[in-house]
């Protein structure tokens, strides 16, 4: 590893970074940084463990130092490392379970865990093999080298550089702790000896000595049991049996010169000389300068070609054993030889993949040496049994592994995480977004290891600029449901984040539904702020917020509710969540106050049809009191005239409301005190009188518009259904109550007035807007004055009669 990737290294092992999350797309107004976040959570997370939940954190952290230095490849290297350290970490702290498996869910969890590194390390190796391939390689001089023209046909062919980079993954995937200790410990049956079958060897001289009969061999060749139809010393049979599977393990993790050694070392010369058979040719000192005196050994097998011929044939002899066989197929590429000794869906893609290689390998060098072959060598070799025709296909080798696999490596291979390496391998970006969006339908318990690698991945892509490979919607479903996840695990810190990586139309939409989940203002406003530093549309998404907020309700003119109370019912909690949408819009919005100011008339009218008049004093008060034309941003004058207009006759209303209560407070407190001769109530009076005229008068209408500017809204035909029955409703209401005083303090002279006022066809004739009920009690009410008239005329002439008779 090189040096910079071993302080990246060191640096995630450390836990910290030093440098905040950035992009490249926004201008950073404040320090914040993933690192720097708190993982909180008030949910219960089983089987989470501590070190999975920072991972969430890291993950953010590398993906947005990758954006500030647009380094893709170190990026994978460290989710990749992140991942491993997870891993590392939960299995040092929860030994125990890992181990035994005697806590399940906790096992599963870190057994996911390690099958998301896994895939990140298969992304790493996959996502730009040619990087893993030399490239400055010299033109072949012919009859030198096999292996230039095989690594000369790599630069030309991505399936088989994938082949290569899948390959070597399966192998370092096998060889973990686990894996390792029982080699080993397989190994420690083998004691080293210069010459194979060292029982039988005994056995052969001393019952030669002693002319015993012998049922074993008696040649030394290795093939010599088929030949002679007898059998080893049992001692040996073991041995060899317990050799051909270690020497096999060791190659299915690529140890191949281990393999040899112990071949070597066992006295087993003849299998070590099999596998270094397979060594492409290549001769060095063609390729070395005329003054160079060093003289190189030749690497590799010149007659591989024939010598794989005779492994294809000797790899299905149904005679050798089981793991013998199976190295065979694995050096010349034969599936079937591989398949009965593979146990798991990786074995079963390993052994695919590795023949699928040496096929490849065959068939280049068969083209390469086709002039140098003898007529029966091509016969052979190219006829209809040759391995050309019964050669794997790197797209088809998945469909092959389900068609002929047992039903519980069916069911492994189907597995979220092996559908998902598969389509990476395959490079099907558009296959890999259905089957992730088709598990989060399926599964109503989200694997947050799946749901994180997922993701991110398709971060990579989407970053990468391989949009046109897939459908842009799938991607915004996938972030999106990454997104909820965070919400629920309450790791809100990240949220904003992950809400810029989406489209610019989507943001608002996510952001608006992310504040809803805050349970306080204090939260919203501090990651309003947040989203504002990664150029999130608050505006808009504070708009949707407040759009999300607004509620069905009956509008109905036929309201037969006490409509003399001016008494306020209590705001519930959506009313609150009303409120604080819009004072979030008054605070934030950069183009204010017109989208505030329609959002207050809106929540105004449901709050006065439903008599909340607290809620109304609330939503006038967030802003500024004497607000008019020329203080409200808008494109549309007019049409900001009628909207300032509805919101100021709000306030008129509160105020006569206001006025009303007020001055009942002092009325009831005259009548509870007969010892003062101060009226108060009749002095409050004017200040009632005017207040409720203000109402009545309002310019051109209480809640009317002045212009026909509306009519283009979408909403205006509710709007206008609204205003009409809070017309109907409210202004008899005021009536009622000023008549009610009028009456109380037989004030005659304004009952009349008020009649004449409602009846004045230049005022709209109010009266039309009464029912038949409220009528019939303005007409009591005037009545009663009438009568106080009449008799007070009456006492009036009765006193002048008997003045004029005194």
């Amino acid at each position: 590893m090189s040096e910079s990737m071993m302080n990246v290294e060191s640096t995630v092992i450390d836990g910290s970074f030093c440098q905040p999350l950035e992009s490249t797309r926004l201008t950073r107004t404040s320090n914040w940084s993933p690192n720097e976040t708190t993982i909180r959570s008030s949910k219960n997370i089983p089987c989470i463990t501590k070190s999975e939940q920072q991972l969430y954190k890291l993950y953010a952290q590398a993906l947005a130092d990758s954006e500030v230095t647009q380094d893709w490849s170190s990026w994978v290297e460290m989710m990749t490392i992140n991942c491993q350290k997870c891993c590392s970490e939960a299995e040092i702290s929860h030994p125990i379970a890992f181990r035994t498996g005697r806590q399940p869910q906790l096992s599963r969890n870190i057994r996911t865990l390690q099958i998301e590194r896994d895939s990140w390390l298969l992304w790493n190796r996959a996502r730009d093999t040619l990087n893993n391939t030399r490239q400055d390689l010299p033109e072949v001089i012919p009859g030198s080298s096999d292996r230039l023209i095989v690594e000369h046909h790599l630069l030309n062919n991505p399936q088989l550089r994938m082949a290569k980079a899948v390959q070597g993954w399966l192998q370092t995937i096998k060889l973990d702790e686990r894996y390792q200790t029982d080699i080993k410990m397989a190994m420690t049956k083998l004691e080293p000896k210069r010459i194979y079958w060292e029982k039988t060897c005994h056995f052969l001289k001393s019952s030669y000595n002693a002319n015993l009969p012998n049922p074993y061999i008696t040649s030394l060749d290795f093939d010599a049991t088929h030949k002679q139809k007898r059998r080893l010393c049992d001692t040996d049979e073991q041995e060899e049996n317990d050799l051909l599977q270690i020497v096999f393990n060791l190659l299915r993790v690529g140890e191949y010169s281990k393999a040899k050694n112990i071949c070597k070392s066992t006295g087993y010369h003849w299998l070590a000389a099999l596998l270094s058979a397979n060594e492409l040719y290549h001769d060095e000192n063609y390729y070395c300068s005329e003054t160079n005196d060093i003289i190189y050994p030749v690497e590799g097998n010149k007659k591989r070609i024939q010598w794989i011929e005779s492994m294809y044939e000797l790899s299905m002899d149904m005679r050798l054993k089981l793991y013998e066989r199976a190295i065979y197929g694995l050096l010349c590429g034969r599936i079937e030889a591989l398949i009965p000794v593979c146990k798991t869906y990786a074995d079963y893609l390993w052994a695919y993949i590795s023949c699928y290689i040496e096929q490849e390998i065959h068939h280049i060098l068969i083209c390469a040496h086709q002039n140098e072959l003898t007529d029966i060598e091509k016969h052979r070799i190219l006829s209809d049994n040759g391995i050309r025709n019964r050669q794997l296909k790197m797209p088809l080798i998945f469909d092959e592994i389900l068609a002929g696999c047992p039903t519980h490596i069916r069911d492994e291979a189907l597995l979220p995480f092996n559908l998902i390496q598969k389509y990476l391998i395959l490079a099907d970006y558009d296959r890999l977004f259905h089957s992730i969006l088709s598990f989060l339908h399926i599964n109503n318990e989200l694997n947050g290891s799946l749901l994180r690698f997922s993701t991110h991945i398709c971060l990579f892509l989407y970053e990468q600029d391989h949009s046109e490979k897939f459908n842009q919607k799938n991607f915004i479903e996938i972030l999106t449901t990454y997104i909820h996840h965070l919400i629920e695990l309450e790791f809100k810190d990240l949220v904003c984040y992950y809400i810029s990586k989406l489209p610019l139309d989507n943001q608002s939409t996510i952001m608006a539904k992310f504040l809803d989940t805050l349970s306080n203002r204090q939260d919203k406003e501090y990651y309003l702020k947040q989203g504002f530093t990664y150029k999130i549309d608050i505006d808009t998404s504070l708009l949707i917020l407040a759009a999300n907020q607004r509620r069905d309700q009956t509008f109905d003119k036929d309201n037969n509710e006490e409509i003399i109370s001016t008494n306020s019912k209590n705001l519930n909690e959506n009313d609150y969540k009303q409120l604080e949408a819009l004072k979030l819009l008054t605070t934030f919005l950069s183009t204010q106050t017109l989208d505030a100011l329609r959002f207050a008339n809106q929540i105004c009218r449901y709050f006065l049809n439903d008599s909340k008049y607290e809620g109304i004093r609330i939503a006038l008060s967030y802003f500024p009191h004497d607000i008019d034309i020329h203080t409200i941003e808008a494109n549309n004058r007019q049409q900001s005239v009628d909207d300032l207009r509805e919101f100021k006759a709000f306030g008129a209303y509160i105020a006569a409301l206001e006025a009303i209560q007020r001055w009942s407070e002092m009325h009831q407190k005259q009548q509870n005190n007969t010892s003062t001769t101060t009226r108060e109530d009749q002095a409050y009076l004017p200040i009632v009188i005017k207040a409720c005229y203000d109402v009545f008068d309002y310019p051109q209408g209480w809640l009317v518009d002045s212009t026909n500017v509306h009519q283009t809204l979408s909403d205006n035909e509710n709007r206008q259904i609204e205003m009409s029955v809070l017309r109907h409703k409210y202004i008899p209401m005021l009536a009622c109550n000023l008549f009610r005083i009028f009456d109380l303090i037989k004030q005659e002279q304004e009952t009349f007035r008020l009649i004449i006022f409602l009846s004045d066809s230049r005022k709209q004739q109010l009266y039309t807007l009464f029912s038949k009920e409220t009528l019939d009690s303005v007409l009591l009410l005037t009545e009663h004055a009438a009568e106080r008239c009449l008799d007070r005329q009456q006492q009036q002439t009765d006193d002048t009669i008997v003045n004029y008779f005194l």
